[in-house]
Formats: structure tokens, sequence, C-alpha cells
């Protein structure tokens, strides 16, 4: 139970961030974190705490969406049971390079989904578009913003549950 408690907050904190950064200086400069928080604690807790993970943050980025109900929550929980199919094959344990090529690999993954999904749902969206608009940015700050992401959550999860 205290994980829960721990995991919706670490949750709470990362939309927060993340809608911060975006109203603050811009759509173009806002990091996934909520992504980075599925791949923690998949990688951290295993695939319980990683879809559950998925499962808050989709519920909480869709709250406060405009966009069809649901398309966050399947994006994140499709990048959460990715995460685990994939670690087995990238993830090394202790190598930092394979984590980023794991965060590199789950959010073209995330972006697919969830523009798939869009696409359904919403209608179309040229693919320049999404690449240049939308993936790139997400991608250059995501991948920036993981080494500190990372430190930063295992030295606070280490220091809870110890």
């Amino acid at each position: 139970m205290r994980r829960v408690i721990v995991i919706t907050f670490f949750v709470i904190a990362a939309f927060v961030a993340e809608f911060l950064l975006f109203n603050s200086v811009g759509w173009w400069l806002a990091p996934n974190l909520s992504l980075l928080l599925i791949i923690f604690f998949n990688l951290y807790f295993g695939i319980r705490y990683g879809l559950l993970t998925a499962l808050l943050a989709g519920l909480v980025r869709d709250s406060f969406s405009t966009n069809v109900f649901g398309l966050s929550l399947c994006s994140f929980v499709v990048s959460a049971y990715m995460t685990t199919i994939l670690k087995q094959y990238i993830y090394h344990m202790g190598s930092r390079l394979s984590r980023y090529i794991l965060i590199f690999v789950i959010l073209i993954i995330n972006v697919a989904a969830y523009y798939s999904l869009y696409r359904i749902f919403e209608g179309v969206i040229p693919s320049s578009e999404v690449f240049r608009f939308i993936f790139m940015p997400q991608l250059v700050l995501t991948m920036a913003a993981a080494p500190f992401v990372f430190s930063q959550m295992k030295k606070c999860v280490s220091k809870l549950f110890v």
C-alpha cells in the first residue's frame, strides 16, 4: 500500500511539473515525465507497479485533456507492456546506455500508439507535423531529462523503501 501511495504522489507531481513547464515555457519544452516514471517504476519494481503507474498517469493526463478520454491511458499501458517485453532484450542492469536506448524505443512506441489512436478517434494529422512538432521536441527533452529524473527517483525510492 505504501508503494501505491508513493507512486500516486510521483504521478501527480510529474503531471504538475509537466503542466507548469508547458504553461511557462511552451509546448515545445515539456518532457514526458510521466513516461519516464512508467519506465522507472517498471524497471525498479516490475510490471505490476509499472502498469499501476501507467494507469494513474493516463487517468490524470486524460482527465485534464480535451481529447478523447483514454488516449493517454492506452498509450501509457502499451508503453508499460512494451517496457516489460523490451527490457529483457535491451536493458542491462547498471548500464546507462541500455537504459537510454530503452527510453528512446519506448518514446517512439508511445508516440506511435498515441497518434495511431488519435487518428482513429479524432482525425488525420500529417505525419510530418507529428514528427517535427511533437516527436522531436519530446524526444530531445525527455532524453535530456532522463538522467536527472532517474537519479532523483532512485534516491527518493531507495530512501523511502529501505
